[in-house]
C-alpha cells in the first residue's frame, strides 16, 4: 500500500510540476510521442511518458515513478557512465549530448538506449530531461557487422591465396600477407608503398590489365585468368586470379577484388611436359623412319636369299648331292619367310604410329579367304600335329575391305593359335553374321588360355605371354596388337574371351556398312 501512495504522491508532484512549465502543451506532445521522456533528479524519477515505460516494461508511467532510482535500470557499466554525466550536466558542465548505454528491461531483456540528455528546471530546481530511444536492432547489427568484419580479417589476413583490392585506376588499396609474398615484398605496406600502378609496375603485359578492367568495368565475374606477372627483384611469374568488381549501388565500380595463386611451377611443369612429348614425338617419328628405312634395306637381300633357297629346295639345276643340304636349304627358306614377316610386322607398326597406313577398300569374298587362310595355315597346323577347320554360310555378302589386310588379321590370329595349342588340338575359323548384322570371324582353339591378367598384355605391341606349355618364344609379340588395329581401320574391333587352360575365342567384328549384298 506504501508503494502505492508514494506512486500516487509522484504522480501528483508531476502533475504540480507539469503545471509550472505549462503542461498542458507539455503533456500531450510527452504523452504521445513514440519516444520515452525521462525527467529526474539525481536519479529519482519526476517524470515518464507512456512510451519510456513501455521500453522499460513497466505497467504504466507511475510505475516508473515509484522506482527507487533510474540509474537501476542500467547496466553496471552503463551506470557509472549514466551517473557521471549526469552529475557533470548538472554541474553545469558540457558532456557529451548523446550518447548509446546498455540498460536492462523489468523481464531481464538487455536493450540498447540512445540518451539525449538536456538541463531543466523542474520546480525551480534543476534537474535532467532525458529523451531515449530503443537501438536494439541498430546495435545487435553492428556488433554482428564488426564479429563479420573481424571474421573477415582474419580469414583475409591468413589466406594462402593472395587477395586484393584496387581501384579501375590501378592503385592498390588493400593487400594482405600472401599477395605480398607473392610479388616479393615483405608486407602489403610495402607493396602499396612502392606499386603506383598494378598495371605498369607488376603486369609484364599492361595490355593484359587492360583487357581484365574492361571485362570487370562490364559487370562481368572473371574466373581462371592466367598472366605473367613482374616480382620486386624483376623475376617474372604465372599467377591465376579470379576477380570480380564492387559497386555501390548502380554506380561505377569502387574497386576491383581478386584472389591470385603462384602457378609458376605449374606452367613449367606444362611447359617441360610439352617439351618432353614434342621429343618424344620427334624420337617415335625417327624411330618409324628408321625403321621403315631399315625394312626395306633388309627385305631386298632377304628376297634373294629366299628366291634361290627356293630354286634349291627344288634342285632346279641339279641335285644338291648329300641330303643334308637339302635339309639346310629348307631351314634356311623357312628362316627367311619368319624374318620377312617379321619385318613386314614391323613396318606395319611404324606406319601406324606415323600415321601412314592406308586402307585399300576392294570387294573381298568372304569363303575364298577364309579357305585361302585356311590352306596357308594347314601345313604348320600338319608339323605342330594339330587340325584346322573352316565354316561358313554359303551366303554370305561380299565384304568391302582390304583383302590383303583382311588375310593379315586372320593369318596372324590362327599362328597364335597354331602356337599357343597343344598336340591333337582341333583349331577352327568360322564367318557368320551376327543379330545386329555385322560380320564376325572367329578363331577358335582349345589351347593353353590367356588369364584377366595377361589380357591386356596381348593387345599390347611388342608383348608376349610366356608359358611353361610353349617350348618355342618365336614371334614378335605383334600379331593380335596388328590385327586389333587392322580391324579398327576397317571400323570394327577385336575382342577375346579365354579360359586359362581351356582355350581361347578371338572374334573379329566388322560392321554391316562394309557388307555388300546381292540385289
Amino acid at each position: 500500500m506504501a508503494d502505492k501512495a508514494d506512486a500516487a504522491e509522484a504522480v501528483r508532484l508531476s502533475g504540480d510540476a507539469l503545471e509550472g512549465v505549462d503542461a498542458g502543451p507539455f503533456k500531450m506532445l510527452a504523452d504521445n510521442l513514440n519516444i520515452g521522456i525521462l525527467v529526474h533528479r539525481e536519479f529519482k524519477p519526476l517524470y515518464a511518458n507512456h512510451a519510456l515505460a513501455e521500453l522499460f516494461g513497466f505497467d504504466g508511467p507511475e510505475d516508473v515513478l515509484a522506482f527507487d532510482g533510474v540509474d537501476g535500470l542500467y547496466t553496471t557499466d552503463s551506470r557509472e557512465i549514466f551517473r557521471e554525466r549526469h552529475r557533470a550536466r548538472l554541474r553545469g558542465e558540457s558532456p557529451p549530448s548523446e550518447y548509446i548505454l546498455q540498460a536492462r528491461r523489468l523481464d531481464g531483456a538487455f536493450i540498447w538506449v540512445n540518451n539525449r540528455p538536456v538541463r531543466i528546471d523542474w520546480l525551480g530546481e534543476p534537474a535532467v530531461c532525458t529523451t531515449l530511444i530503443d537501438v536494439t536492432e541498430r546495435m545487435l547489427a553492428q556488433d554482428a557487422l564488426k564479429v563479420s568484419e573481424e571474421e573477415f580479417r582474419r580469414i583475409f589476413e591468413n589466406a594462402s591465396e593472395g587477395i586484393f583490392r584496387a581501384i579501375p585506376e590501378g592503385r592498390v588499396v588493400a593487400a594482405n600477407p600472401a599477395f605480398a609474398e607473392i610479388l616479393g615484398y615483405s608486407n602489403p605496406q610495402e607493396l602499396m608503398d612502392n606499386v603506383h600502378h598494378i598495371g605498369e609496375d607488376v603486369y609484364v603485359d599492361a595490355a593484359q590489365r587492360e583487357t581484365l578492367r574492361n571485362m570487370l568495368m562490364a559487370g562481368k565475374r572473371v574466373d581462371g585468368f592466367e598472366v605473367q606477372w613482374r616480382r620486386k627483384d624483376g623475376s617474372k611469374i604465372w599467377i591465376l586470379m579470379n576477380a570480380r568488381a564492387v559497386q555501390e549501388g548502380q554506380g561505377m565500380p569502387m574497386f576491383f577484388e581478386a584472389a591470385v595463386i603462384d602457378i609458376s611451377a605449374r606452367r613449367d611443369i606444362e611447359h617441360n611436359l610439352v617439351q618432353a612429348k614434342e621429343q618424344a614425338e620427334l624420337a617415335n617419328r625417327a624411330k618409324s623412319e628408321f625403321l621403315a628405312h631399315m625394312s626395306h634395306e633388309l627385305r631386298t637381300p632377304l628376297n634373294c636369299i629366299i628366291g634361290f633357297s627356293q630354286i634349291l629346295m627344288g634342285e632346279m639345276f641339279g641335285p644338291l648331292g648329300h641330303a643334308n643340304y637339302l635339309e639346310y636349304v629348307g631351314d634356311v627358306h623357312t628362316s627367311g619367310l619368319h624374318l620377312l614377316n617379321v619385318i613386314s610386322d614391323i613396318l606395319d607398326i611404324s606406319k601406324i604410329e606415323a600415321g601412314e597406313l592406308e586402307i585399300t577398300d576392294e570387294q573381298v569374298n568372304i569363303g575364298e579367304t577364309l579357305i585361302t587362310c585356311t590352306k596357308m595355315m594347314r601345313e604348320r597346323a600338319e608339323r605342330a600335329q594339330l587340325m584346322l577347320s573352316t565354316e561358313f554360310a554359303p551366303n554370305l555378302p561380299v565384304l568391302r575391305a582390304d583383302g590383303l589386310r583382311i588375310k593379315q588379321i586372320l593369318l596372324n590370329l590362327l599362328s597364335n593359335s597354331v602356337k599357343y595349342t597343344p598336340p591333337g588340338g582341333r583349331i577352327s575359323i568360322n564367318a557368320s553374321i551376327n543379330e545386329h548384322k555385322n560380320l564376325v570371324f572367329e578363331v577358335v582353339d582349345p589351347g593353353i588360355g590367356i588369364s584377366a591378367v595377361d589380357m591386356p598384355r596381348v593387345l599390347a605391341p611388342f608383348e608376349q605371354v610366356r608359358d611353361s606349355h610353349v617350348l618355342t618364344s618365336e614371334g614378335t609379340g605383334l600379331g593380335v596388337y596388328l590385327s586389333k588395329v587392322l580391324a579398327e581401320r576397317h571400323g570394327g574391333h577385336l575382342e577375346i574371351d579365354s579360359v586359362p587352360n581351356e582355350g581361347t575365342v578371338v572374334r573379329v567384328t566388322l560392321p554391316e556398312a562394309r557388307l555388300i549384298y546381292d540385289e
